[in-house]
């Protein structure tokens, strides 16, 4: 990491312990307790970005100003040539730049300091600006948080962390720190007990390498003492291949030393910034960069880890880096000043780590603190809900971020609301997702209360409709329309014991009460009718209903008492409490038999007899009434 070191996210004192600091609180109207500075370095005689690293006595004439300085006494060309900066001489320590064939331990350039990389021209100009002002310096009258003025405090009632004008970074924040090797043995049970709220461990760098020799210590430390923690890798790749066998080696070696994904409270973060190593050159084009970050992404998620994050700087952010998949992935940043500079992050969640000169009890030596947590608010998710969410992908994914917290229901069912849907979870073998518009017609529809958890996830139809099963009933949408219907307990049986959505298509519209104890569901190709108090549910199909609507539906021949008939010869008749409807395969002929004329049809031998109607009713006049069929006609006087 910028050479980086440690991280500490803490409410603790830069120069003291965590509990030293002094919390601002900031609720309605940004209120503290310490006189802001300028958005400039804290003192004139320290380097640019760089607050505890101090500017050079001497620089030779043969730095170049298009280098970059690297550590406090080590510059980079262009070329990927490492010099002394006092003599101007290329250095070939092996320990600092590598071989050929073997990265260097990044930490060691500045041993085991963080250093942001900056360039020798903005070097050149603060030394200057250092004779002339004596080397002046600007204390912070509080100096409780770093030397820029950037601060804790609360808001909304938690820890947050500010920028020197009270401009919020992160609300529910922690205080985290990153370690390696460099800082030996850490103890920590007192770094805990000093405010340490997390960690982030390196695990190693490049490839083919050892892993970095306290991070089967750090892990299990952490792990035994409840500190949340993540993974950081430093990144030596100058193209896609060099990612992936990166990414294969953070998998091989968390697994080696017994990570799982389920461990990872914070994610596993990429380390991409300027490197030196002994014949090759950084990256400097964004693309480039891209398909790495994609390449290691890749190897990562392939191994099951999921949850994952770009680190970097802001100036090789705005430089290198500067590319909108890289912004999409970045989650934490160095920034040692007033403010935040990066103001692109892609995710919710974000780190900022803001100076590396804290002091922690259980650590030898300064320590970077970073403040991690959220934008807006972070509602946590848990148990059967976290792994559904994390398989559809997270806050990146289908449903978006969490935006209310866990509701317990009935019968041991809990759901959690998020941007785009919501996950239902009994136990630990039953969790579904309604989505979208399948939620808002389950809302629209009673919810819970009327139609129970899901029992499944949304099914494509076809033809554009959507379906959600529910306990009680079954929730649907169709693409590119508003229509969202439900299709509710008894009349869901009738509908699936009559074919389901292959014989009666989608809904078209709810339940309606008919009256007398009748329900009806209209379809596409039918209707689904339920009687209340009864186990009787019947469907009127196609023809036979378009020969019920025409023949005065409901208020004229009641509701059916039994599904469709195939009568022969082309015939089907649906019979209803009134009468009964009629139609003929391959005519337009649809005809109903009604009352005294439907008794009299049947008295006298019915289809079988009589055959199938020809006509509609006739008023003969003087009470009488005619029916003509196939084979002769009924009359009955009323």
């Amino acid at each position: 990491m910028i050479a980086l070191s440690v991280t500490i996210a803490l409410s603790g004192s830069v120069m003291g312990s965590a509990y030293a600091m002094q919390d601002i609180v900031i609720e309605n109207s940004p209120r503290s307790s310490y006189v802001p500075v300028s958005d400039a370095q804290a003192s004139s005689d320290s380097m640019p970005d760089n607050p505890n690293a101090i500017l050079p006595g001497t620089m030779s004439r043969n730095i170049s100003d298009t280098s970059t300085m690297v550590s406090e006494k080590l510059v980079v060309t262009p070329e990927g040539d490492v010099q002394d900066i006092e003599t101007g001489k290329s250095v070939t320590d092996s320990q600092l730049v590598g071989t050929q064939y073997r990265q260097p331990d990044p930490l060691t350039k500045t041993n085991g300091e963080s250093f942001i990389p900056v360039s020798v021209s903005d070097v050149k100009s603060a030394v200057e600006q250092s004779s002339l002002e004596n080397a002046a310096t600007v204390r912070l009258a509080k100096f409780d948080s770093n030397e820029y003025g950037a601060h804790w405090g609360t808001y909304n009632g938690t820890k947050a962390f500010f920028d020197y004008k009270n401009n919020l970074f992160a609300q529910q924040a922690r205080g985290v720190i990153d370690v390696s090797e460099w800082q030996h043995d850490i103890d920590w049970a007192r770094a805990k007990a000093d405010g340490v709220e997390g960690a982030i461990i390196r695990l190693g760098y490049g490839w083919g390498n050892n892993a970095d020799a306290k991070a089967q210590r750090n892990i299990n430390e952490c792990k035994r003492l409840g500190i949340p923690f993540g993974i950081y890798w430093y990144s030596y790749a100058y193209d896609a291949n060099c990612a992936r066998s990166e990414g294969g080696d953070v998998v091989a070696k968390l697994r080696q030393m017994g990570v799982s994904p389920n461990d990872l409270k914070y994610p596993v973060y990429y380390d991409l910034e300027q490197w030196t190593w002994l014949g090759h050159a950084t990256p400097t084009n964004p693309t480039v960069y891209s398909d790495i970050a994609n390449a290691w992404y890749s190897a990562l998620q392939s191994g099951g880890y999921k949850n994952l994050g770009v680190y970097s700087y802001t100036s090789y952010l705005q430089g290198p880096l500067n590319n909108a998949n890289i912004y999409a992935k970045t989650r934490w940043v160095a920034q040692y000043g007033a403010r935040m500079g990066f103001t692109a992050f892609g995710t919710n969640d974000r780190g900022w780590q803001y100076t590396s000169s804290g002091q922690i009890n259980g650590i030898s030596g300064s320590v970077d603190m970073n403040a991690f947590g959220s934008k807006m608010v972070n509602l946590e998710v848990k148990g059967e809900i976290e792994k559904e969410w994390r398989s559809t992908g997270a806050e990146k994914g289908a449903l978006g971020y969490p935006v209310e917290a866990e509701t317990s229901f009935p019968d041991g069912w809990k759901s959690q609301r998020f941007q785009n849907g919501d996950i239902w979870a009994r136990g630990s073998d039953r969790s579904f997702v309604i989505k979208r518009s399948l939620r808002d017609s389950w809302d629209s529809h009673g919810g819970f209360s009327r139609l129970g958890a899901p029992v499944a996830n949304e099914e494509d139809m076809g033809n554009g409709y959507w379906r959600q099963r529910c306990e009680n009933g079954d929730v649907w949408t169709r693409s590119g329309a508003w229509s969202k219907y439900a299709v509710v307990r008894s009349l869901r049986d009738s509908f699936n014991k009559n074919g389901g959505y292959h014989a009666l298509g989608g809904p078209v519209a709810d339940e309606e009460d008919m009256g007398n104890g009748y329900w009806r569901q209209r379809c596409e190709n039918g209707d689904v009718w339920w009687a209340r108090g009864s186990d009787r549910s019947f469907v009127i199909k196609r023809s036979l209903r378009d020969s019920w609507d025409s023949h005065g539906g409901f208020s004229r021949l009641g509701a059916p008492v039994a599904n469709e008939e195939d009568m022969g010869n082309g015939y089907w008749r649906q019979r209803c409490e009134n009468g009964d409807v009629w139609t003929r395969s391959g005519a337009w002929s649809k005809y109903a038999v009604v009352r005294s004329l439907r008794d009299s049809f049947n008295k006298n031998g019915g289809y079988h007899a009589l055959g199938g109607p020809v006509a509609d009713e006739e008023d003969m006049g003087n009470g009488y009434w005619r029916q003509r069929c196939e084979n002769g006609y009924i009359r009955v006087h009323i």
